[in-house]
């Protein structure tokens, strides 16, 4: 027969770790509900279950702090309830308005964006703002992907809106269909006019693309066979795992990488699983000065600084 003290222990595993109530406990021991509660007690008298109860300002505070110790960026965490796909959405970008707003109000301000589901999830539910001097502006050239997410002008064009600012549009292909096209567009002035915007930007917002859609972003990342190397993208830039740039062969109208790390403040919106290994490649390789990202994912990231 067990002793009392097992007896407690093997309840407390199967009430705090298993999730069943009581009375299931009673029932599967054979014991009553009120035996149950009563060893469930004794068992925090004992200090066989120690209760711990977390604060989750500290806990976001020190885990901000790590990221500045570790990876040498600035995050700002959402807190989440529970570990749902939607809430850390949702609640991220509500943080990252919450963090954005003030920055955006100060005016003046040279303002570069990216595309991906998380930019447009912040211009979507961005509030309307009564800014001065502010101009808003894409990372790359248009393209011909269908996806509001995917039209960097038209995310572009609508945050301008958001913010009451100016609007500047890449009026030109991301990619043109030829050599001949890239050089011309390359000796317009608008190309100029926009990379002269690209060279003193103060703020870039950008998503972090994770390595499933390579092959509709680039198709000459899959046709030179360097797509199986790419954990993901930033401003279709993209990187391997430990934060290598890997170079395409197309010609292509977008801020360089070089400038893209070199200029302004890069904040980067970012959450769940499915990015995690992206977000490590893009903070590697400088693309990353501050991450609004949800505690899970937060947790994950600092779990690999440790391996």
């Amino acid at each position: 027969m067990k002793n009392e003290k097992q007896l407690m222990a093997e309840i407390a595993l199967l009430y705090y770790k298993k999730g069943l109530t009581q009375q299931e406990i009673a029932d599967s021991l054979r014991l009553t509900r009120q035996t149950v509660s009563k060893l469930l007690t004794a068992a925090t008298d004992e200090g066989i279950v120690e209760i711990t109860v977390h604060n989750p300002e500290r806990e976001k505070t020190e885990m901000e702090a790590a990221f500045e110790q570790e990876l040498h960026i600035r995050a700002v965490i959402a807190d989440v309830s529970r570990n749902n796909d939607e809430l850390r959405k949702l609640n991220t970008i509500e943080r990252a308005i919450e963090y954005l707003t003030p920055i955006f109000q100060t005016g003046n301000l040279q303002i570069a964006v990216s595309w991906g589901r998380s930019v447009q999830a912040l211009i979507q539910q961005f509030p309307n703002l009564t800014t001065s001097g502010n101009t808003v502006f894409p990372l790359f050239g248009s393209t011909e992907h269908e996806q509001p997410y995917f039209q960097p002008n038209e995310l572009a064009r609508e945050f301008a809106r958001k913010l009451s600012s100016r609007v500047q549009y890449a009026w030109f292909p991301y990619q043109p269909d030829r050599t001949q096209d890239f050089e011309l567009f390359q000796r317009t002035s608008y190309y100029k006019n926009m990379q002269n915007s690209w060279s003193r930007f103060d703020v870039a917002i950008i998503g972090i693309g994770n390595n499933t859609a390579i092959r509709l972003l680039n198709p000459a990342l899959a046709e030179n066979g360097k797509e199986n190397s790419v954990i993901g993208d930033v401003a279709q830039h993209f990187f391997t795992a430990d934060g290598k740039l890997v170079e395409t062969d197309a010609h292509t109208l977008q801020i360089s990488a070089e400038c893209l790390k070199a200029t302004g403040e890069k904040i980067a919106i970012a959450y769940g699983n499915d990015k995690v290994n992206a977000i490590w490649g893009a903070i590697k390789a400088g693309f990353v000065d501050t991450l609004i990202t949800d505690e899970y994912t937060a947790r994950l990231l600092l779990q690999k600084t440790k391996q």
